[in-house]
Protein backbone atom coordinates (compact mmCIF):
# COMPACT_ATOMS: atom_id res chain seq x y z
CA UNK A 1 0.00 0.00 0.00
CA UNK A 2 3.04 2.39 0.94
CA UNK A 3 4.40 2.42 -2.79
CA UNK A 4 1.09 2.73 -4.15
CA UNK A 5 0.40 5.70 -2.10
CA UNK A 6 3.73 7.24 -2.96
CA UNK A 7 3.21 6.28 -6.69
CA UNK A 8 -0.02 8.50 -6.31
CA UNK A 9 1.25 11.32 -4.28
CA UNK A 10 4.20 11.42 -7.24
CA UNK A 11 1.36 11.81 -9.76
CA UNK A 12 -0.05 14.25 -8.03
CA UNK A 13 2.81 16.51 -8.30
CA UNK A 14 3.85 15.83 -11.24
CA UNK A 15 0.20 17.34 -12.05
CA UNK A 16 1.39 20.60 -10.89
CA UNK A 17 0.49 20.76 -6.95
CA UNK A 18 3.43 21.97 -4.46
CA UNK A 19 1.99 20.19 -1.84
CA UNK A 20 -0.07 16.58 -1.45
CA UNK A 21 -1.39 14.26 0.81
CA UNK A 22 -2.41 10.36 -0.19
CA UNK A 23 -4.73 8.30 2.28
CA UNK A 24 -5.34 4.76 1.53
CA UNK A 25 -7.71 2.56 3.83
CA UNK A 26 -8.74 -0.97 3.90
CA UNK A 27 -11.46 -2.62 5.68
CA UNK A 28 -12.47 -5.82 6.94
CA UNK A 29 -15.46 -6.55 9.17
CA UNK A 30 -16.73 -9.53 10.64
CA UNK A 31 -19.95 -8.66 12.23
CA UNK A 32 -23.29 -10.85 13.58
CA UNK A 33 -26.44 -8.63 13.58
CA UNK A 34 -29.13 -9.10 16.50
CA UNK A 35 -32.73 -7.83 15.98
CA UNK A 36 -35.78 -8.14 18.00
CA UNK A 37 -33.85 -10.66 20.43
CA UNK A 38 -32.68 -13.35 17.41
CA UNK A 39 -29.73 -13.61 15.35
CA UNK A 40 -30.41 -11.74 12.17
CA UNK A 41 -27.32 -11.94 10.23
CA UNK A 42 -23.80 -13.12 10.29
CA UNK A 43 -21.77 -11.35 7.20
CA UNK A 44 -18.00 -10.47 5.89
CA UNK A 45 -17.33 -7.12 4.36
CA UNK A 46 -14.32 -5.77 2.67
CA UNK A 47 -13.97 -1.94 1.21
CA UNK A 48 -11.46 0.63 0.25
CA UNK A 49 -10.92 4.05 -0.21
CA UNK A 50 -8.56 6.66 -1.28
CA UNK A 51 -8.36 10.01 -0.21
CA UNK A 52 -6.43 13.17 -1.55
CA UNK A 53 -5.58 16.47 -0.35
CA UNK A 54 -3.81 19.06 -2.91
CA UNK A 55 -2.67 22.40 -2.17
CA UNK A 56 -1.74 25.02 -5.51
CA UNK A 57 -0.67 28.55 -4.51
CA UNK A 58 -2.45 28.65 -1.13
CA UNK A 59 -5.31 26.62 -3.08
CA UNK A 60 -6.88 23.73 -1.22
CA UNK A 61 -8.76 20.90 -3.11
CA UNK A 62 -10.00 17.15 -1.48
CA UNK A 63 -11.74 14.08 -3.02
CA UNK A 64 -11.72 10.47 -2.16
CA UNK A 65 -12.91 7.56 -3.90
CA UNK A 66 -13.55 3.67 -3.57
CA UNK A 67 -11.40 2.56 -6.62
CA UNK A 68 -7.39 2.52 -6.94
CA UNK A 69 -7.63 1.62 -10.46
CA UNK A 70 -5.24 3.54 -12.32
CA UNK A 71 -7.87 5.24 -14.16
CA UNK A 72 -10.24 6.36 -11.73
CA UNK A 73 -6.66 7.74 -9.85
CA UNK A 74 -6.12 9.64 -12.64
CA UNK A 75 -9.48 11.00 -13.53
CA UNK A 76 -9.48 12.06 -10.02
CA UNK A 77 -6.58 13.98 -10.23
CA UNK A 78 -8.03 15.71 -13.36
CA UNK A 79 -10.93 16.64 -11.44
CA UNK A 80 -8.41 18.31 -8.72
CA UNK A 81 -6.75 20.63 -11.16
CA UNK A 82 -9.81 21.76 -12.86
CA UNK A 83 -11.60 22.65 -9.05
CA UNK A 84 -8.66 23.63 -7.43
CA UNK A 85 -8.98 27.05 -9.77
CA UNK A 86 -12.08 27.95 -7.53
CA UNK A 87 -10.84 27.35 -4.57
CA UNK A 88 -10.23 30.30 -1.68
CA UNK A 89 -6.52 30.93 -1.07
CA UNK A 90 -5.21 30.79 2.25
CA UNK A 91 -1.40 30.86 2.76
CA UNK A 92 -2.53 28.54 6.46
CA UNK A 93 -3.13 25.24 4.14
CA UNK A 94 -0.37 22.92 4.67
CA UNK A 95 0.65 19.40 4.66
CA UNK A 96 1.82 17.21 7.42
CA UNK A 97 5.50 17.23 8.04
CA UNK A 98 7.94 15.05 9.25
CA UNK A 99 5.91 12.25 10.54
CA UNK A 100 7.20 8.60 10.59
CA UNK A 101 5.37 4.97 12.52
CA UNK A 102 4.22 1.75 11.58
CA UNK A 103 1.66 0.17 13.61
CA UNK A 104 -0.16 -2.53 15.05
CA UNK A 105 -2.14 -2.49 17.67
CA UNK A 106 -5.68 -5.06 18.36
CA UNK A 107 -6.26 -8.16 17.34
CA UNK A 108 -5.30 -9.10 13.59
CA UNK A 109 -7.62 -11.87 12.94
CA UNK A 110 -11.42 -12.63 13.94
CA UNK A 111 -12.15 -14.98 16.10
CA UNK A 112 -16.06 -16.02 14.85
CA UNK A 113 -16.85 -18.46 17.13
CA UNK A 114 -16.42 -16.07 19.92
CA UNK A 115 -18.81 -13.55 18.49
CA UNK A 116 -21.16 -16.26 17.82
CA UNK A 117 -20.39 -17.37 21.45
CA UNK A 118 -20.47 -14.06 22.89
CA UNK A 119 -24.12 -12.84 21.11
CA UNK A 120 -25.31 -15.83 22.13
CA UNK A 121 -24.22 -15.25 26.17
CA UNK A 122 -25.85 -12.16 25.62
CA UNK A 123 -29.00 -13.29 24.45
CA UNK A 124 -29.38 -15.95 27.06
CA UNK A 125 -28.81 -13.16 29.76
CA UNK A 126 -30.90 -11.41 28.61
CA UNK A 127 -33.96 -13.78 28.63
CA UNK A 128 -33.02 -14.73 32.18
CA UNK A 129 -32.30 -11.83 34.03
CA UNK A 130 -34.43 -9.22 31.90
CA UNK A 131 -36.94 -10.89 29.76
CA UNK A 132 -38.93 -7.33 29.23
CA UNK A 133 -36.17 -6.01 27.90
CA UNK A 134 -36.19 -6.06 24.26
CA UNK A 135 -32.92 -5.92 22.04
CA UNK A 136 -33.91 -3.68 18.77
CA UNK A 137 -30.45 -4.00 17.61
CA UNK A 138 -26.66 -5.07 18.11
CA UNK A 139 -23.99 -5.55 16.25
CA UNK A 140 -20.82 -7.74 17.38
CA UNK A 141 -17.93 -6.98 15.36
CA UNK A 142 -14.20 -7.38 14.37
CA UNK A 143 -13.02 -4.70 12.37
CA UNK A 144 -9.34 -5.15 11.22
CA UNK A 145 -8.31 -1.13 9.31
CA UNK A 146 -5.42 -0.95 7.45
CA UNK A 147 -4.22 2.71 6.70
CA UNK A 148 -1.80 4.20 4.77
CA UNK A 149 -0.88 7.70 4.89
CA UNK A 150 1.87 9.83 2.80
CA UNK A 151 2.56 13.62 2.46
CA UNK A 152 5.06 15.35 -0.23
CA UNK A 153 6.30 16.47 3.43
CA UNK A 154 8.42 13.49 4.61
CA UNK A 155 5.65 12.12 6.09
CA UNK A 156 4.98 8.18 5.89
CA UNK A 157 2.62 6.39 8.46
CA UNK A 158 1.24 3.15 8.17
CA UNK A 159 -1.30 1.23 11.00
CA UNK A 160 -2.92 -2.04 10.83
CA UNK A 161 -5.66 -1.59 13.75
CA UNK A 162 -7.69 -4.22 15.18
CA UNK A 163 -10.80 -4.06 17.41
CA UNK A 164 -13.87 -6.11 18.59
CA UNK A 165 -16.82 -3.83 18.41
CA UNK A 166 -20.06 -3.75 20.38
CA UNK A 167 -23.42 -1.70 20.02
CA UNK A 168 -26.87 -2.57 21.46
CA UNK A 169 -29.83 -0.53 21.32
CA UNK A 170 -33.52 -1.49 22.96
CA UNK A 171 -36.32 -0.99 25.20
CA UNK A 172 -38.36 -2.53 27.83
CA UNK A 173 -42.28 -3.62 27.74
CA UNK A 174 -44.46 -4.80 30.60
CA UNK A 175 -48.36 -4.24 31.86
CA UNK A 176 -47.05 -0.78 33.00
CA UNK A 177 -46.18 0.17 29.37
CA UNK A 178 -42.89 1.00 27.30
CA UNK A 179 -39.98 2.42 28.19
CA UNK A 180 -37.78 4.98 25.89
CA UNK A 181 -35.11 3.07 24.12
CA UNK A 182 -31.55 3.21 25.66
CA UNK A 183 -28.26 2.48 24.14
CA UNK A 184 -24.51 1.68 25.01
CA UNK A 185 -21.88 0.15 23.07
CA UNK A 186 -17.63 0.07 22.51
CA UNK A 187 -14.44 -1.09 21.69
CA UNK A 188 -12.87 -4.06 23.07
CA UNK A 189 -9.20 -5.63 22.82
CA UNK A 190 -10.69 -9.11 23.04
CA UNK A 191 -14.41 -10.18 23.83
CA UNK A 192 -15.39 -11.89 27.24
CA UNK A 193 -17.15 -14.73 27.98
CA UNK A 194 -20.00 -12.07 29.04
CA UNK A 195 -21.30 -9.44 26.82
CA UNK A 196 -23.23 -8.26 29.13
CA UNK A 197 -20.08 -7.92 31.91
CA UNK A 198 -18.84 -4.86 29.90
CA UNK A 199 -19.28 -1.42 28.34
CA UNK A 200 -22.30 -1.30 30.94
CA UNK A 201 -24.73 -3.44 28.85
CA UNK A 202 -26.02 -5.05 32.49
CA UNK A 203 -26.69 -1.57 33.86
CA UNK A 204 -28.65 -0.50 30.76
CA UNK A 205 -30.67 -3.32 30.65
CA UNK A 206 -31.37 -3.41 34.33
CA UNK A 207 -32.33 0.21 34.49
CA UNK A 208 -34.51 -0.30 31.12
CA UNK A 209 -36.85 -2.87 32.76
CA UNK A 210 -37.60 0.07 35.66
CA UNK A 211 -38.20 2.58 33.08
CA UNK A 212 -41.57 0.94 32.00
CA UNK A 213 -43.91 3.02 34.77
CA UNK A 214 -42.44 6.41 34.75
CA UNK A 215 -43.76 9.76 36.27
CA UNK A 216 -43.08 13.49 36.02
CA UNK A 217 -41.61 15.35 39.02
CA UNK A 218 -44.02 17.39 41.41
CA UNK A 219 -43.27 20.97 40.90
CA UNK A 220 -40.06 22.53 39.51
CA UNK A 221 -36.61 23.04 42.12
CA UNK A 222 -32.77 23.37 41.33
CA UNK A 223 -30.71 20.13 42.37
CA UNK A 224 -27.75 18.16 41.74
CA UNK A 225 -27.52 15.79 38.62
CA UNK A 226 -25.41 12.82 38.59
CA UNK A 227 -24.72 11.59 35.40
CA UNK A 228 -23.60 9.00 34.14
CA UNK A 229 -20.57 7.80 31.51
CA UNK A 230 -23.01 7.69 28.77
CA UNK A 231 -24.48 11.07 30.13
CA UNK A 232 -21.06 12.47 30.16
CA UNK A 233 -19.37 11.68 27.17
CA UNK A 234 -22.43 14.40 26.31
CA UNK A 235 -20.41 17.20 28.50
CA UNK A 236 -17.15 16.03 26.61
CA UNK A 237 -18.68 16.27 23.40
CA UNK A 238 -19.39 19.99 23.60
CA UNK A 239 -15.82 20.76 25.63
CA UNK A 240 -14.00 19.17 22.57
CA UNK A 241 -15.97 21.41 20.43
CA UNK A 242 -14.79 24.69 22.16
CA UNK A 243 -11.58 24.09 21.42
CA UNK A 244 -12.13 22.76 18.27
CA UNK A 245 -11.77 24.46 15.29
CA UNK A 246 -15.48 25.30 14.40
CA UNK A 247 -15.86 27.67 17.38
CA UNK A 248 -12.49 28.48 17.58
CA UNK A 249 -12.16 30.23 13.89
CA UNK A 250 -15.24 31.50 14.62
CA UNK A 251 -14.28 33.27 17.59
CA UNK A 252 -17.18 32.10 19.22
CA UNK A 253 -15.75 29.73 21.56
CA UNK A 254 -16.17 30.75 25.39
CA UNK A 255 -12.42 29.45 25.70
CA UNK A 256 -11.07 31.56 22.67
CA UNK A 257 -8.33 33.17 25.64
CA UNK A 258 -8.53 31.12 28.63
CA UNK A 259 -5.69 28.69 28.11
CA UNK A 260 -4.30 28.52 31.53
CA UNK A 261 -7.60 29.41 33.47
CA UNK A 262 -9.43 27.67 35.53
CA UNK A 263 -12.14 26.28 33.47
CA UNK A 264 -13.56 23.47 35.95
CA UNK A 265 -13.53 22.17 39.49
CA UNK A 266 -10.50 21.31 40.71
CA UNK A 267 -11.12 17.58 40.96
CA UNK A 268 -11.26 17.24 37.15
CA UNK A 269 -8.87 16.02 35.18
CA UNK A 270 -9.26 15.06 31.36
CA UNK A 271 -6.65 13.17 29.75
CA UNK A 272 -6.84 11.68 25.34
CA UNK A 273 -7.18 7.84 25.50
CA UNK A 274 -4.42 7.34 22.67
CA UNK A 275 -4.05 3.24 23.99
CA UNK A 276 -7.41 2.96 24.10
CA UNK A 277 -9.17 -0.36 21.94
CA UNK A 278 -9.78 0.57 18.39
CA UNK A 279 -8.01 4.32 18.79
CA UNK A 280 -5.57 4.84 15.76
CA UNK A 281 -2.16 6.05 15.91
CA UNK A 282 -2.50 9.12 14.30
CA UNK A 283 -5.39 11.41 12.80
CA UNK A 284 -6.82 11.89 9.52
CA UNK A 285 -4.01 14.78 9.25
CA UNK A 286 -1.57 12.26 9.27
CA UNK A 287 0.05 13.37 12.70
CA UNK A 288 1.07 10.92 15.34
CA UNK A 289 -1.16 11.12 18.55
CA UNK A 290 0.47 11.58 21.61
CA UNK A 291 -0.59 12.02 25.38
CA UNK A 292 -2.48 14.98 26.20
CA UNK A 293 -3.69 16.31 29.02
CA UNK A 294 -6.45 19.18 28.25
CA UNK A 295 -7.73 20.09 31.70
CA UNK A 296 -5.61 19.88 34.88
CA UNK A 297 -6.65 19.57 37.90
CA UNK A 298 -9.45 22.02 36.93
CA UNK A 299 -7.54 24.42 34.34
CA UNK A 300 -7.35 24.44 30.59
CA UNK A 301 -3.99 23.07 29.54
CA UNK A 302 -4.35 23.70 25.21
CA UNK A 303 -6.71 24.21 22.59
CA UNK A 304 -7.29 21.40 19.81
CA UNK A 305 -7.30 23.11 16.44
CA UNK A 306 -6.44 21.48 13.45
CA UNK A 307 -3.40 21.56 12.06
CA UNK A 308 -4.75 24.42 9.86
CA UNK A 309 -6.61 25.80 12.42
CA UNK A 310 -3.37 26.18 14.32
CA UNK A 311 -1.54 28.15 11.33
CA UNK A 312 -4.38 30.39 11.07
CA UNK A 313 -4.86 31.44 14.82
CA UNK A 314 -1.02 31.01 14.97
CA UNK A 315 -1.55 28.86 18.57
CA UNK A 316 0.04 25.23 19.27
CA UNK A 317 -1.12 22.54 17.74
CA UNK A 318 -2.11 19.37 19.55
CA UNK A 319 -3.02 16.62 18.07
CA UNK A 320 -5.46 14.76 20.41
CA UNK A 321 -7.38 11.83 18.69
CA UNK A 322 -10.92 11.22 19.62
CA UNK A 323 -11.00 9.35 22.92
CA UNK A 324 -10.63 10.48 26.26
CA UNK A 325 -10.84 9.85 29.88
CA UNK A 326 -11.40 11.14 33.36
CA UNK A 327 -9.34 10.35 36.10
CA UNK A 328 -11.21 8.16 38.97
CA UNK A 329 -12.36 10.40 41.91
CA UNK A 330 -12.05 9.58 45.51
CA UNK A 331 -15.94 9.11 45.97
CA UNK A 332 -17.88 5.52 45.87
CA UNK A 333 -21.26 5.50 43.35
CA UNK A 334 -23.32 5.21 46.71
CA UNK A 335 -21.88 7.90 48.85
CA UNK A 336 -22.91 10.08 45.64
CA UNK A 337 -26.16 9.03 45.75
CA UNK A 338 -26.40 9.41 49.22
CA UNK A 339 -25.30 12.18 49.28
CA UNK A 340 -28.68 14.42 46.94
CA UNK A 341 -31.46 16.09 48.56
CA UNK A 342 -32.77 16.73 45.49
CA UNK A 343 -32.31 15.51 42.15
CA UNK A 344 -31.62 13.18 39.21
CA UNK A 345 -29.73 9.91 37.88
CA UNK A 346 -29.35 10.98 34.40
CA UNK A 347 -28.80 8.41 31.94
CA UNK A 348 -28.73 10.34 28.63
CA UNK A 349 -28.82 14.30 28.43
CA UNK A 350 -30.40 15.86 24.98
CA UNK A 351 -29.67 19.24 25.16
CA UNK A 352 -29.37 19.84 21.78
CA UNK A 353 -27.21 22.77 20.58
CA UNK A 354 -26.43 24.95 23.61
CA UNK A 355 -26.14 28.65 23.33
CA UNK A 356 -22.63 30.25 22.25
CA UNK A 357 -22.51 31.06 25.85
CA UNK A 358 -23.46 27.33 26.99
CA UNK A 359 -26.70 27.85 28.07
CA UNK A 360 -29.17 24.90 27.87
CA UNK A 361 -32.00 23.68 28.46
CA UNK A 362 -32.63 20.11 28.04
CA UNK A 363 -34.79 16.64 28.23
CA UNK A 364 -33.06 13.88 30.71
CA UNK A 365 -33.75 10.31 29.48
CA UNK A 366 -32.85 7.04 30.68
CA UNK A 367 -33.15 8.75 33.88
CA UNK A 368 -34.55 8.44 37.55
CA UNK A 369 -35.65 11.23 40.84
CA UNK A 370 -33.14 11.03 42.95
CA UNK A 371 -34.52 12.37 46.89
CA UNK A 372 -33.26 12.33 50.00
CA UNK A 373 -30.32 9.89 49.08
CA UNK A 374 -32.72 7.38 47.43
CA UNK A 375 -32.97 6.58 44.37
CA UNK A 376 -36.98 6.82 42.95
CA UNK A 377 -39.15 6.78 40.46
CA UNK A 378 -38.22 7.02 36.97
CA UNK A 379 -38.87 9.94 34.85
CA UNK A 380 -40.87 11.25 32.10
CA UNK A 381 -40.90 14.42 30.40
CA UNK A 382 -38.62 16.16 32.91
CA UNK A 383 -36.29 19.39 31.90
CA UNK A 384 -33.49 20.42 33.24
CA UNK A 385 -31.82 24.05 32.69
CA UNK A 386 -28.22 25.24 32.97
CA UNK A 387 -24.99 26.25 31.17
CA UNK A 388 -22.50 23.51 30.32
CA UNK A 389 -19.60 25.46 31.12
CA UNK A 390 -20.56 26.40 34.84
CA UNK A 391 -21.90 22.39 35.03
CA UNK A 392 -17.89 21.45 34.76
CA UNK A 393 -17.33 24.52 37.70
CA UNK A 394 -20.13 22.99 39.31
CA UNK A 395 -18.88 19.37 39.79
CA UNK A 396 -19.49 18.57 43.70
CA UNK A 397 -17.88 15.00 43.10
CA UNK A 398 -16.25 12.21 41.13
CA UNK A 399 -17.14 8.30 41.36
CA UNK A 400 -14.39 6.18 42.07
CA UNK A 401 -15.99 3.72 39.76
CA UNK A 402 -15.18 4.10 36.35
CA UNK A 403 -16.57 2.51 33.01
CA UNK A 404 -14.11 1.52 30.29
CA UNK A 405 -15.71 2.16 26.41
CA UNK A 406 -12.57 1.43 24.98
CA UNK A 407 -11.85 4.93 24.09
CA UNK A 408 -13.46 6.56 26.57
CA UNK A 409 -13.23 5.83 30.45
CA UNK A 410 -15.53 7.73 32.75
CA UNK A 411 -16.68 7.67 36.15
CA UNK A 412 -19.74 9.03 37.56
CA UNK A 413 -20.08 12.95 37.79
CA UNK A 414 -22.28 14.77 40.68
CA UNK A 415 -23.19 18.20 39.62
CA UNK A 416 -25.19 20.76 41.29
CA UNK A 417 -27.47 24.35 40.59
CA UNK A 418 -29.48 22.52 37.74
CA UNK A 419 -33.02 23.83 37.40
CA UNK A 420 -35.47 21.00 36.89
CA UNK A 421 -39.24 21.67 35.30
Amino acid sequence: MQAQANKILDALLAAGFDEGRVTIKETDVNELNIAHNHVSLMRTTQSQSLSLMAIQQGRRVTASVSSLDEATVQQVITDLQRDVTASPQDEAYAVAPDQQGEFVRGPQSVDRETIAASAKGLLDARSKKYPTFGIEECAVKHTLETTTLVTSRDTGLTSSLGSYGVMIMGSSKDHHGSSSFTYTGGELEALPAQLADVLDIDAMMANSVQETHTEMIASKFTGDVILTPMAVMDLIGWLTGQVSDLALLSQASVYQNAVGDMIAAPALTLSNNPQGAGQAPFDGEGFLVRPVTLIDAGRLSCQLPSYYGSRKLQIPHVPAGDAWRIAAGDVSRADMQASVKHGALVGRLSMGSPAPNGDFSGVIKNSFLLENGQRTKALTETMITGNVAQMLKDILAISQEVSDFGGYQLPWLQVSGLRFS
